[in-house]
């Protein structure tokens, strides 16, 4: 080899190892440059999934509380019927108990005539119902027999001073009577409160 191959050579060995060395640089940190972007990607994945997760899981909540409701209502609204039903019965008992009217007395009587806890038990097609409601709601519903056979015991008491006036045309007032159906209106209120806040609480 000549003297100026040989000094070619060696100017030129420096910028190949500056090269190579520069070369071995770039890729060290292009592959830690790479690991790191490997690293943010899948950090925002990881993220992402678990947000998706997140608002999958309030989604399925909201969906299960939003049926429970629906349920609670549809058999809320059964009772609420029921209790439609009910306080219109109250109602017929003392206009028949206070009139002197036969079709009105009849039909009043017919009712005071049945078992107590018949008519102011829930029926037997809502016992599925019952399910749904609270435990307070069913505490409420419980309070009904006692004022109830108190009302029915004064309205046939009336029914038979009025029977003895009848002649007369003169029909006798009860302020316990009165008291005693707003005795029971108010138990129905008070059913009917705590249906509505046992609704609100799943909102």
């Amino acid at each position: 080899m000549s003297d100026d191959a040989i000094s070619q050579l060696l100017n030129i060995l420096p910028a190949l190892l500056a090269l190579t060395f520069g070369a071995r640089i770039g890729y060290v940190l292009a592959n830690r440059g790479t690991a790191r972007d490997i690293e943010m990607i899948e950090r925002h994945f990881e993220n992402g999934l678990a947000l998706t997760k997140q608002q999958h899981d309030m989604q399925l909540e909201a969906d299960r509380r939003r049926r429970i409701r629906e349920e609670m209502k549809e058999n809320y609204d059964s009772l609420a019927i029921w209790l439609h039903e009910l306080e219109r019965t109250f109602d017929e008992i003392r206009a028949g108990a206070l009139s002197s009217n036969g079709d009105t007395k009849r039909k009043a009587t017919a009712i005071i005539d049945q078992r107590p806890w018949e008519v102011v038990n829930t029926p037997t097609e809502m016992a599925s119902c019952k399910f749904y409601w609270s435990a307070d709601t069913r505490k409420i519903l419980r309070k009904f027999l006692g004022p109830y056979a108190k009302f029915i015991s004064q309205a046939r008491s009336m029914m038979e001073k009025n029977s003895e006036s009848d002649r007369e045309q003169h029909i006798t007032f009860d302020m316990e009577l009165w008291q005693s159906h707003d005795e029971l209106i108010s138990l129905i209120n008070e059913v009917r409160d705590q249906m509505r806040s046992d609704l609100e609480e799943l909102k």
